[in-house]
């Protein structure tokens, strides 16, 4: 899959603003899909985001060059998501894009916002059983929505778009 933007422009946030981006250095299911479900749902309209998993960030500026990811552990995690993705409720799929920065791969996460909103997903996704949570984004950060946020999320389901 053909990223939609330029991998350097989501390095350097240009043309995304900073709040549609979240880098990882290390691939954390866990807290990444709480991420991707709070794209997902886009509760302030802004179009999804983006992970890039194998980059360090600094100040909420990426480090270069890039940690990266190794080839191995990008094919491990591409059929893990497969997984992960059917424990978002309604089903959402990712979109995943392996790519080559400072000569290191990295594994980029596109998360559009999804026509079905909103989205939950298990607390953890890598548990047998687990509890699902709505999860949102607010300025740079996912939390999980609660009290007047919740309803908020909740009433993206009741809006018929035209």
């Amino acid at each position: 899959m053909a990223l939609p933007i330029n991998i350097e422009d989501l390095l350097n946030k240009r043309k995304v603003e900073s709040n549609r981006i979240e880098f990882k250095a290390e691939w954390n299911p866990d807290k990444i899909y709480h991420t991707v479900c709070a794209f997902a749902t886009d509760l302030e309209n802004t179009g999804g985001g983006y992970i890039l998993v194998g980059v360090e960030e600094e100040n909420g500026v990426a480090k270069r060059p890039v940690k990266g990811l190794n080839e191995k552990e990008i094919d491990d995690i591409l059929k893990d998501m497969v997984g992960y993705d059917a424990k978002i409720e309604p089903a959402y799929m990712t979109k995943a894009s392996p790519e080559i920065v400072d000569g290191k791969p990295i594994l980029v996460i596109w998360v559009p916002s999804g026509l079905n909103r909103p989205y939950s997903v298990m607390e953890s996704v890598v548990a047998k059983k687990s509890t699902p949570k709505f999860y949102v984004r607010s300025k740079s950060s996912t939390i999980e929505a609660k009290g007047e946020i919740l309803d908020q999320v909740r009433a993206l389901a009741n809006r018929v778009p035209f």
